[in-house]
């Protein structure tokens, strides 16, 4: 019996124009009244998912910055951050990094821009970052990030790879969509966050049902029983998952909860 249903949220749970299913409430109800939990795993922060699910978040889990940050209850129970060692080799690498790349330093609580300088990020920062915060140099941030965020408007490039190969034995290091490269504390990641939760709830993996698309979701797609890889997930997420749900513009989250909980 599934007694845990985590949903990723870009590409996943959203459509591509970012709402929901007009039948989450009624499905989220029913899940509720069958004693099934709900969790948002994401690589969003915090208030932005709360944002997103304001109303329900009471009675919703949240995994947060790609399960850096973990909230069971209202009650936050885990916390990772990058060591000093690696958040300032980070800082040092962005020096280097080529034209057009943007950097959100994340910490548990704001995320900081180093500057806005066109309409569509400063459109992206509100949407995803309500908590935001802008900077001149991360140097003045006191506090460590529990995740630090590489954009490049070309995707995976040349910096993306010098990145990957000098954080790579230090950090967890993984791709968020086309244009974003997260670099997140050694143990961290959603899968880690699923553990957590489930030992609070004493459940196994065979009593979990998680959906993704994307390699930040490898993990915790690999962790569980019932993992389903969106129709528009990447190859990578279709071949490790035992299911598939129709894709996120088809709501395909939803449909499968419907047909596999039978909610009409």
């Amino acid at each position: 019996m599934v007694k845990l249903v985590v949903v990723d949220m870009d590409g996943t749970f959203l459509d591509d124009s970012k709402k929901m299913s007009p039948e989450f409430d009624k499905v989220f109800k029913s899940l509720k009244s069958k004693g099934v939990y709900f969790c948002v795993a994401s690589g969003r922060q915090m208030a932005s998912l709360k944002k997103e699910f304001a109303g329900y978040e009471e009675d919703i889990l949240f995994i947060a910055e790609n399960g850096t940050v973990v909230e069971f209850d209202g009650e936050l129970i885990s916390v990772d951050e990058l060591s000093i060692e690696v958040t300032e080799k980070i800082l040092n690498r962005i020096k280097y990094l080529g034209d057009k790349k943007k950097v959100v330093y994340c910490t548990r609580e704001c995320s900081y821009i180093d500057g806005l300088d066109d309409e569509q990020a400063i459109k992206n920062a509100q949407q995803y970052l309500p908590s935001h915060k802008i900077v001149d140099s991360f140097d003045e941030v006191d506090s460590l990030p529990v995740k630090v965020s590489f954009y490049s408007e070309n995707g995976y490039d040349h910096d993306f790879e010098a990145i990957v190969e000098e954080f790579g034995d230090l950090a967890t290091v993984c791709t968020s969509g086309f244009e974003w490269l997260d670099v997140i504390p050694k143990n961290a990641s959603k899968g880690n966050g699923i553990q957590k939760i489930q030992k609070l709830l004493n459940i196994d993996d065979s009593e979990i049902m998680a959906f993704g698309d994307q390699m930040n979701d490898f993990d915790m797609l690999s962790k569980v029983y019932y993992s389903y890889a969106m129709d528009n997930a990447i190859d990578e997420i279709k071949q490790i998952s035992r299911f598939s749900a129709p894709s996120n513009n088809e709501y395909g989250v939803i449909q499968v909860l419907k047909e596999f909980f039978e909610i009409d």
